[in-house]
């Protein structure tokens, strides 16, 4: 298992003294949904490759 952080772009209306907890658009349970780095979990190699392939800007994987 592997924990991925991604960078996505910059949105506007976020501020980092006023997080907003929910979904988005990597996992279903984020604790900063306005941000601009998202964590999840991927459990698998193939997982792991597809996720290579489809975000443009991975700023860590973590194997767990």
């Amino acid at each position: 298992m592997w924990i991925i952080t991604v960078k996505l772009s910059r949105n506007p209306n976020h501020d980092p003294h006023n997080k907003k907890t929910g979904a988005c658009s990597v996992s279903e349970y984020c604790t900063d949904v306005t941000g601009e780095h998202h964590s999840f979990l991927v459990t698998t190699e193939s997982e792991l490759e597809l996720t290579k392939v489809t975000y443009k800007h991975i700023t860590r994987i973590e194997r767990v």
